[in-house]
């Protein structure tokens, strides 16, 4: 999986159940959506501004179709970044809402701006989770064989990245290590780690296989604030009113 014919810089792997393979390849100077077809790596057109940036593509197959969201922005017609959704390969991305990470799967949407906090809004409650030592975020995905399991990278306050996977509700946290350093937006599949090496300046990156990967387990409690805000509307309690 995620071997590429050419040197083009490549980053945010995803593989979704049944193989689909997704990532962003640069063209041109900036990071486009590609998927790999089985023989060729295409470019997903997404119907937006032909100098926006594309990232983070997450995808599922339900209803009969490939349904994807990534990350978007920067034209210069419209520098707000925000998350799409394309519901079918070949038609166009309709935008969600404000963001520079997340992701939409199912009826979950996870989103942030490049700082804290991460929210996940799904029916009944919105999960928010605060990254006090985070300076950045660069990317919130999620295990497609565990969806609950969020990836998430970023940087440090002190410039140091990491690379964590999160299980929200049980507060289970541990960083993902990747040929010994942290698997910067990494993808899980099949028991393999894929991440972005670099190899050059900061975004000068390949995706790579990772030899050996390890899950190191940490406090969350150290690292990460949850709180659980309840949406759903109660009906009338007859005693009062």
């Amino acid at each position: 999986m995620f071997e590429f014919k050419d040197n083009r810089f490549t980053h945010m792997p995803f593989a979704a159940p049944g193989g689909k393979q997704l990532c962003c390849i640069m063209a041109n100077g900036l990071w486009k959506l590609h998927h790999f077809t089985g023989t060729r790596w295409k470019r997903i057109k997404t119907g937006l501004p032909e100098d926006a940036t594309e990232c983070g593509p997450c995808a599922e197959f339900e209803d009969g179709m490939w349904k994807i969201s990534f990350i978007a922005g920067g034209a210069k017609t419209d520098r707000q970044f925000r998350l799409y959704r394309i519901l079918g390969i070949g038609n166009a991305a309709t935008p969600l809402l404000e963001a520079d990470v997340g992701f939409a799967r199912k009826d979950r949407v996870a989103y942030a701006g490049r700082r804290t906090p991460i929210r996940i809004a799904e029916p009944g409650r919105t999960v928010t989770l605060a990254i006090p030592e985070a300076a950045f975020l660069y990317r919130a995905s999620y295990d497609p064989f565990q969806a609950n399991r969020l990836l998430i990278s970023g940087q440090f306050r002190d410039g140091g990245i990491f690379s964590w996977a999160y299980h929200p509700g049980t507060k289970k946290l541990y960083e993902v290590v990747a040929d010994g350093v942290p698997a910067y937006k990494a993808a899980l599949y099949d028991g393999d780690c894929y991440y972005a090496r670099r190899d050059g300046e900061f975004e000068e990156r390949h995706i790579t296989k990772a030899e050996r990967w390890e899950l190191h387990e940490l406090s969350a409690e150290e690292h990460i604030t949850e709180t659980e805000e309840q949406s759903y509307s109660r009906p009338p309690d007859p005693e009062f009113e």
